[in-house]
């Protein structure tokens, strides 16, 4: 009995000790010159944990003592912080984002036929806004329809069935046979991996790696590309795995060698 009770102790106290050092953490994130600071990635790297600012930059993230944070996005310089038993026992914080300027080589410009009346310009420029659905009242789709890629079990199907309908759609049979609608699931698995390669960019934002690895802005979508096909970043991303797709692109720099 008294080992029983000594063990509901202990759990007890591990269970308190534990919360004690977890908490939810808010915070707001400002700028001096009015910047928007809406849409700044808030990453806890060591718990796997990410959030987003809010239109007036305030943003609640659940974070442990002695958690990593950094906050990143385009228009400012990353800023790393470490929850310190202060930062932790704090109602709330206030971070502090440097604005990043990024300055352009000179731009000489050459005369032009423009007016400097847009409308006027806009006008003569001999651009015709394609009339659609909504233009003339009718409901229907505007978006771009894609190719239908029929799978090979569809066409096989089709292949057999085609002696009892008495009907065979010639053209795609060719296009099975050439290797046309192989490459088109290629190219189209192709344009998904690109998308979602963008969408890592983004979201970590280009100063992340720009601070983290020294990439040059031209050079940062190859070094994720280059990660994406040596390392499982697509379900990770997906899986909100935020941290561990960090250390797979520092894998990845390692391997590279930069």
């Amino acid at each position: 009995m008294k080992k029983l009770l000594f063990l509901f102790l202990l759990i007890s106290f591990y269970t308190f000790s534990q919360t004690n050092n977890q908490k939810f953490l808010e915070g707001i994130v400002y700028n001096d010159n009015s910047y928007s600071i809406q849409g700044v990635h808030v990453l806890n790297i060591t718990s796997n944990e990410a959030t987003i600012t809010d239109s007036d930059g305030n943003f609640k993230i659940f974070v442990n003592l002695n958690d990593e944070l950094i906050f990143s996005a385009i228009q400012f310089k990353r800023k790393k912080i470490i929850i310190d038993k202060d930062v932790f026992d704090s109602l709330s914080i206030t971070i502090y984002l440097e604005e990043f300027v990024n300055e352009l080589d000179e731009v000489i410009l050459n005369s032009s036929r423009l007016s400097g009346s847009l409308m006027n310009d806009l006008q003569n420029s001999g651009i015709v806004d394609n009339i659609n659905f909504d233009d003339l009242g009718i409901p229907g789709f505007t978006g771009i329809r894609k190719e239908d890629i029929p799978s090979n079990s569809q066409l096989t199907k089709e292949l057999l069935l085609a002696p009892l309908t008495g009907a065979l759609d010639v053209e795609r049979m060719y296009n099975w046979i050439s290797g046309y609608y192989k490459e088109k699931r290629k190219e189209r698995e192709y344009t998904n991996d690109y998308n979602l390669i963008d969408r890592i960019i983004n979201f970590y934002g280009l100063r992340f790696f720009i601070d983290e690895f020294g990439l040059n802005e031209d050079n940062i979508h190859e070094f994720v590309t280059s990660a994406y096909q040596n390392y499982p970043l697509e379900e990770n991303f997906k899986s909100g795995n935020y941290s561990l797709v960090i250390e797979y692109l520092k894998k990845n720099f390692k391997r590279l060698n930069y």
